[in-house]
């Protein structure tokens, strides 16, 4: 293989290498830089070749992120916060808001003359045999209402039981006793399919502005003892129990006021 020459292009030093080295890499012995061999000259060139400085490349820039939209947050806080608050507010529901029991069912055999409103605890019934006189002041329900006695009266051979507040209601007892002490030391029996007659029965009520009146000639269970009057008083005891759709009932004392006959005897 034949030789040329070339210069540096750096220092300008003549190199000389076999033309086989043509476009090579090589390091100039002079100046030490880097150069690339020329390829051979053609064999009637008048011209001095010149190697090529090598450059090293610049770094290829590093790519450039592609900004992607972000995708917009999923709103699940105000989500979980309203399903929170849900369940907050049927839990205090559960705890806090009062809810009715669930009835229990009545005991095999029980007649409907065990209680008013499935309560065993009611002494409402229509057979009276055996029961005995409350030594409570008298008192009950009177058409769903609860019913104390306030006030009770003797006048015109009739008993009245009456209630003041916070409802009004008055039970008669209509006797048709004239004179009230007669009554003293006496007991009155009255069953529902009793022959002979029995006392008439009334209740009154209020219902807003209106008087209400509902009345029993029958039907109904009653026991009903009276004491040795006192001065204008007389003591008594009764058990009274009403068919009515509510089953109203009253049962307990009472210490009746004694008052003088109205000029003209009416049933209250």
């Amino acid at each position: 293989m034949s030789e040329f020459k070339f210069l540096c292009p750096v220092c300008g030093q003549h190199i000389a290498t076999d033309s086989s080295a043509g476009g090579t890499q090589i390091e100039c012995p002079t100046c030490f830089q880097k150069i690339v061999v020329p390829q051979p000259p053609k064999s009637d060139s008048k011209y001095i070749l010149s190697a090529t400085q090598y450059i090293k490349p610049p770094a290829a820039p590093a790519p450039t992120p592609v900004s992607r939209p972000t995708p917009p947050a999923r709103r699940y806080g105000p989500v979980i916060f309203a399903l929170l608050a849900l369940a907050g507010l049927a839990a205090a529901w559960f705890y806090l808001v009062p809810h009715p029991a669930s009835p229990s069912p009545a005991p095999p055999g029980a007649g409907p003359d065990s209680s008013p409103s499935g309560s065993a605890r009611s002494p409402w019934t229509l057979n009276l045999a055996g029961a005995a006189f409350p030594d409570s002041p008298a008192g009950g329900k009177v058409h769903s209402r609860d019913f104390n006695c306030d006030r009770a009266t003797l006048q015109n051979g009739s008993l009245m039981l009456r209630q003041e507040e916070p409802v009004e209601i008055t039970v008669v007892v209509h006797l048709s006793a004239p004179d009230p002490r007669e009554l003293g030391g006496t007991s009155i029996e009255a069953g529902t399919n009793a022959a002979e007659a029995v006392p008439q029965i009334s209740l009154r009520w209020r219902e807003g502005s209106l008087l209400v009146m509902q009345k029993f000639t029958n039907g109904y269970a009653m026991k009903l003892d009276f004491r040795p009057a006192a001065g204008n008083s007389m003591p008594g005891r009764i058990v009274l129990c009403l068919p009515d759709r509510e089953r109203s009932y009253v049962a307990g004392t009472f210490d009746a006021e004694i008052k003088k006959p109205s000029r003209a005897p009416r049933h209250p």
